[in-house]
């Protein structure tokens, strides 16, 4: 390692998101009083570090791999109602920029694409650590979090219970736990 990664603790380059040792999911409010938690099964990305930490981070999604507990759910979401994924199989993300919040920590803001609908969101991102992995090569492991307003991206679909409380929360918390693998030299 050199001096500049040792500072930061992080090898420089480019990272694979490992796909077995991670997960992309969400959180949002169900009837105004419980967590509703889903994720994908199938994503892929990657977190480039140079000297100073943190550089850059993409990732997607497929839309169609939603993963939450009743198939009739499953279902639901991936109807025109939520994702329409027939149409947008895939969601995407790309910084745009990397700002240091502290020790390990960072705000990246970027370009989150579903439903063929583009916005600016920010992710607030944390360095857990980092070292050798299994094989000796570098791996990087990082939590990122974010909230999006589902309305934005045409997710408009709407009910509510007796008590005037939404089925389902307009505001929606993305929750990522990345390990990542140095793609080779």
């Amino acid at each position: 390692m050199s001096t500049i990664e040792q500072a930061t603790g992080i090898e420089t380059g480019t990272y694979a998101v490992d796909s077995v040792h991670s997960r992309v999911g969400f959180a949002v409010k169900h009837l105004g009083i419980s967590t509703f938690r889903g994720s994908f099964s199938g994503f892929a990305g990657s977190v480039a570090v140079g000297p100073a930490g943190v550089d850059a981070i993409e990732g997607s999604i497929d839309v169609a791999s939603v993963d939450v507990p009743d198939s009739t759910l499953a279902g639901h979401l991936l109807s025109p109602d939520f994702f329409d994924a027939e149409n947008h199989p895939t969601g995407s993300f790309t910084s745009t920029s990397v700002e240091p919040a502290g020790e390990d920590r960072y705000i990246v803001a970027g370009d989150f694409t579903l439903r063929g609908v583009t916005r600016a969101i920010e992710l607030e991102v944390e360095v857990d650590g980092s070292g050798p992995g299994m094989d000796g090569s570098p791996v990087l492991s990082l939590s990122a979090s974010g909230v999006i307003d589902r309305n934005d991206f045409g997710i408009s679909w709407g009910a509510t219970v007796e008590s005037g409380a939404a089925v389902v929360s307009e505001k929606v918390r993305l929750v990522l736990e990345i390990e990542a693998v140095r793609a080779g030299e």
